[in-house]
């Protein structure tokens, strides 16, 4: 009976981990589009200023809301801005402040690629675990080694090991990839076009 259940877990945590790659990917590819044809789609870049004024509510830096509004493609910045605008700072440069002691550059390269990639390796962990989990129940891995291998509970911990890694992963590429692109925003902004003009 206890068996069953752990096999049970185990093949929820493939699902979840099946999902999750779904999920991410779709957030990849789709999710920001969608995002950014409601933003627009609200009243064209005009329904854009309800969301510059509660920016600047948000005492984001007047610099920020420039570079903003000076772009027709200003929707594919707002949310990314509305998410991580009380982690900016403005000290030389705009920066980030991860952590009280950790402040950062913004990212120049967009890592989802990578991330995706993690996810992906992740998930193929998961269903190798999920197979050796039901092999084991007939068969046993030979060796002292990989005894672990034969024991339910620790392959039902090692996937959901993976599918909170693989949590983490996705909570890191929308952080990161937000921050990219703002970065995006800051480097065509009217301010640095002026620098690079003198």
């Amino acid at each position: 009976m206890l068996t069953a259940l752990v096999l049970l877990l185990n093949f929820i945590g493939v699902a979840i981990a099946v999902y999750q790659v779904y999920d991410i990917y779709y957030e990849q590819n789709v999710g920001d589009e969608e995002r950014e044809r409601a933003e627009t789609n609200e009243a064209g870049w005009q329904g854009g200023a309800p969301a510059i004024a509660a920016l600047r509510e948000a005492n984001v830096d007047p610099r920020v809301l420039e570079a903003v509004t000076a772009r027709e493609d200003a929707a594919r910045f707002l949310q990314p801005l509305r998410r991580r605008r009380q982690r900016l700072v403005f000290e030389d440069r705009l920066k980030v402040r991860h952590l009280p002691f950790w402040t950062s550059s913004l990212p120049r390269r967009d890592l989802r690629l990578t991330l995706l990639s993690v996810v992906l390796v992740n998930c193929l962990l998961v269903l190798f675990l999920g197979g050796l989990s039901l092999y084991t129940v007939a068969y046993q891995v030979p060796g002292d080694t990989f005894a672990w291998m034969n024991s339910e509970v620790v392959l039902m911990g090692l996937i959901y090991a993976l599918v909170a890694l693989t949590h983490g992963v996705a909570w890191l590429d929308r952080y990161l990839h937000d921050l990219y692109k703002i970065g995006q925003l800051m480097a065509w902004s009217p301010e640095s076009a002026s620098v690079s003009a003198h």
